[in-house]
This record gives C-alpha cells, sequence and structure tokens, in this order.
C-alpha cells in the first residue's frame, strides 16, 4: 500500500504577477520554475507542493512555466530546469537546481525560512 504524501496545490503565476508577489512580499516565497515538457520537473513538482505543505503559512510557493516566461528565467540569470529560487526580503537568497529528496529541500529552506 502506498502512503500519501501531504501536498499543497501551488499557484502558477505570470510574469505580470511575478515581482509583486516575489520581490514586493513581505513574506519568504519559493518559486518552482519548470515546464510540462521536462520530465525532471513533472518529477520535482509532488516533491515542491509536499514542500509548500510543510512550510503552509510560514512561505509562499509559486509555480513559473519557464518555457512560456522566459525573458523572466533570463533576467533572473536561471540556468536550466527545474529551479526552485528562494526570495527573502526582496532578494533572491537560495537556487536549487534539479531534482532532490524533499528532506534535503527542507533542509535547505529551513536555513532560511524558521
Amino acid at each position: 500500500m502506498r502512503t500519501e504524501i501531504p501536498r499543497k496545490r501551488i499557484p502558477h503565476i505570470t510574469d505580470r504577477e511575478f515581482d509583486d508577489l516575489t520581490f514586493g512580499s513581505g513574506q519568504p516565497v519559493l518559486v518552482f520554475f519548470g515546464s510540462r515538457r521536462c520530465k525532471i520537473c513533472r518529477q520535482l513538482f509532488p516533491v515542491a507542493e509536499a514542500v509548500a505543505h510543510d512550510f503552509h503559512g510560514r512561505m509562499n510557493v509559486y509555480g513559473v512555466d519557464a518555457g512560456k516566461y522566459r525573458p523572466l528565467f533570463q533576467r533572473l540569470r536561471l540556468r536550466g530546469i527545474p529551479q526552485l529560487v528562494l526570495f527573502l526580503g526582496g532578494e533572491v537568497k537560495l537556487r536549487i537546481g534539479g531534482f532532490h529528496p524533499k528532506e534535503v529541500l527542507v533542509d535547505k529552506i529551513g536555513q532560511w525560512v524558521p
């Protein structure tokens, strides 16, 4: 029998909303940059939802389609997907590229988000 991992749905945002919801937020923000065509992104997305569940109320989590909003991806100087970016106090504090288990992500993000 498979155990269901608690997850929180991650809303996707547009490039128009991005600056207000990340740089303008008074709360830490984690953004998942990925694409539906990317196999690793599809594997990481449920893990990111589980992380969002664990940090619920302490951090906002959003998703961005890196292919659709390529200028935003380039403006942040991101290389490759999937990419998780943590914004805190209007600054990028952490970038995590590639697939990582939930425990690793929680540990890295937990250093910035109590």
